[in-house]
């Protein structure tokens, strides 16, 4: 069963609807001999429901957006040019749904195209006053909707990105985690390739809290991630899972390789020294993606191999496949 996004239903909800309402009147309005306006009817129902099964089998929503914005506007432009000053009003809500849909920046773009053809149509069979009248409020309504959307744009990217991140340590969070595991498997899901990661844990970090106090323990927290993220490469993502634990995904990697990450990376961290010059060293386990497997089990692995890298004496990267090996000894 395919899980649709909030996005996607909306849309194919409303060219649903689209289709069921403006139907009928295609055909009232050949009943009634407006072939032109019933043809326009018809090429809108036409067009809405290619839209609507674009987006059932592509789920490109980005794309579909853009296409239905365009189209609306040109309907609502074509309106104007046949049947005149009555059908632009159409065009006010239009606008309120082209931000709604889109960034304020398309959104303002085909507005405001969409306003000149409109202010073009109508200048020569109208008087100036009622031109300017018209031409100003589709103007304003344009660029109020503009700044209003654009700050809530600004205000929702704020608050998705306060959402994903780690107040103290300013890497992503179990949220953050939770949705680039869904992305990853997904991708793995459609064609699997090689994909790693490595979960840390500081050895002895109670020491360091009880020894140093929590304010120098957070500030250690802190640099290990600057450290971290430093001598990691720009495709490889830093989670907080709990605690003094960490997450780094997706290696693009096969397991050895990835182990190859995870020790040079343990190295850095046992040669440099953090706040007030404490010292620290982390164990690290690496799990590889199985096809099919769930996050859950992905992350268990490599949980696993963590644990065993502890019972070995920590400051040590343990991959899974040494599990069964120190098992059988």
């Amino acid at each position: 069963m395919i899980k649709r996004s909030t996005a996607e239903k909306m849309l194919l909800i409303l060219s649903t609807f689209a289709v069921i309402t403006i139907s009928p009147f295609a055909y009232i309005r050949w009943l009634e001999g407006d072939i032109m306006m019933a043809f326009i009817d018809a090429l809108v129902v036409v067009m809405m429901s290619v839209f609507f099964i674009f987006i059932y089998h592509s789920r490109n929503i980005k794309t579909a957006k853009i296409i239905l914005a365009v189209f609306l506007a040109i309907s609502i432009v074509t309106v104007v040019a046949i049947r005149g000053q009555s059908h632009l009003f159409w065009l006010y809500p239009a606008m309120i749904a082209f931000y709604y849909m889109l960034p304020a920046r398309p959104a303002g773009i085909i507005c405001f195209i969409a306003i000149g053809f409109i202010a073009i149509i109508l200048f020569p069979f109208i008087s100036y006053l009622e031109f300017l009248t018209i031409s100003f409020t589709l103007f304003l309504t344009a660029l109020f909707s503009y700044v209003i959307f654009n700050n809530y744009s600004k205000t929702n990217r704020k608050l998705a990105l306060l959402a994903s991140i780690d107040p103290l340590t300013l890497s992503g969070n179990r949220r953050a985690l939770d949705k680039q595991l869904a992305r990853i498997l997904a991708e793995q899901s459609r064609e699997h390739s090689k994909v790693s990661l490595l979960l840390l844990d500081l050895d002895h970090f109670k020491k360091v809290n009880d020894n140093h106090g929590h304010a120098n323990g957070d500030l250690v927290l802190i640099e290990l991630v600057e450290l971290i993220q430093k001598h990691t490469r720009s495709l490889d993502d830093l989670y907080r899972y709990g605690g003094e634990e960490f997450i780094i995904l997706p290696l693009k990697v096969d397991l050895l390789k990835a182990k190859s990450v995870a020790e040079n990376l343990r190295e850095k961290i046992a040669q440099s020294t953090f706040a007030n010059g404490i010292s620290v060293t982390v164990s690290i386990g690496v799990a590889e993606y199985r096809a099919g497997e769930t996050a859950e089990a992905w992350i268990s692995r490599a949980d696993a191999a963590l644990y065993l890298a502890k019972d070995l004496g920590r400051n040590r990267v343990v991959i899974e496949t040494e599990i069964a090996v120190a098992q059988a000894l």
